[in-house]
């Protein structure tokens, strides 16, 4: 659980970038990519498509990060960053557990719905490019990355850059715990075609696998009525040996993996996830 009445330690300085107070403070580098499809998709169409994604299962998850995490987060005075944080779900949690909590992610609309908590110890929020965090090296005790926000871009050197930039801000000694899809259940279980109704609306959804960029990609229409919207999802495949070799690259060493929320160890076969727990501080 979190911890009750851990008094908060007082905020350092804040680096470029970090919020107080709940304030939505702009650090946004300018993508690379063009038209990205995380660029519009992550508004308010995807928070009516996922409404399971709600706050006890955040609360749930929440949890479990902070009992591995909490050790961590007084290495530096930043705490805990939630990289990739959308509506602050997440991130109200871990700040009930007496750190500091940052939350960066570069969608307008689900930072305004983190915003729009005004929780009580209210994370700071940041609107950034993950590939150019706007921090400076050493800021945070703990970084903590979930439900598969990483993988996104066209390039995959960009995927490094993420992690790289992870292990930058990170404190010597602190923790990365990264949450991904288990790619070897989640495609041998893959469906190609679903429809559902969500909110009134008929919701038609094509998945399908690209071998050849090794991207899962989702292809998703939206209708109501005689109005269609379409959206797509790609996000590149990651092996556990793959994911473990990026995160020593970045001089993250890997202590666990797990295979759900609940602790239980990583299974290739039957873990719906793939939860890594790895420290700073190993060669590179």
């Amino acid at each position: 659980m979190l911890v009750a009445g851990r008094e908060r330690p007082a905020r350092a300085a804040a680096p470029f970038g970090v919020a107080d107070g709940g304030r939505i403070i702009e650090g946004l580098s300018t993508s690379d990519d063009r038209d990205p499809w995380y660029a519009s998709w992550f508004g308010e169409e995807y928070l009516a498509l996922y409404p399971s994604r709600d706050d006890l299962e955040a609360a749930r998850q929440a949890q479990f990060a902070f009992g591995l995490l909490a050790p961590y987060a007084p290495k530096a005075s930043g705490g805990i960053l939630d990289l990739a944080c959308g509506t602050g779900r997440h991130a109200v949690v871990l700040s009930r557990g007496g750190f500091p909590v940052t939350g960066v992610d570069l969608s307008a609309p689900l930072l305004s719905r983190a915003r729009a908590r005004r929780a009580e110890p209210d994370p700071g929020y940041v609107r950034a490019d993950m590939r150019r965090l706007p921090f400076g090296s050493g800021s945070f005790g703990a970084v903590v990355n979930f439900f598969t926000s990483f993988g996104y871009f066209d390039d995959p050197s960009d995927d490094l850059r993420v992690v790289g930039e992870v292990g930058r801000v990170l404190a010597t000694g602190g923790a990365f715990l990264s949450d991904v899809f288990n790619a070897t259940r989640v495609l041998a279980t893959l469906v190609s075609h679903e429809e559902k109704t969500v909110a009134g609306e008929r919701v038609s959804i094509r998945r399908r696998y690209d071998a050849a960029t090794r991207r899962l990609e989702k292809e998703i229409t939206m209708r109501s009525g005689s109005t269609a919207r379409t959206f797509r999802e790609r996000v590149r495949v990651y092996l556990r040996d793959e994911l473990e070799s990026i995160h020593r690259s970045a001089g993250l060493r890997v202590v666990a993996a797990f295979g759900d929320f609940d602790g239980s160890p990583f299974d290739a076969k039957r873990s719906p996830r793939l939860i890594l727990l790895t420290v700073s501080g190993g060669a590179r």
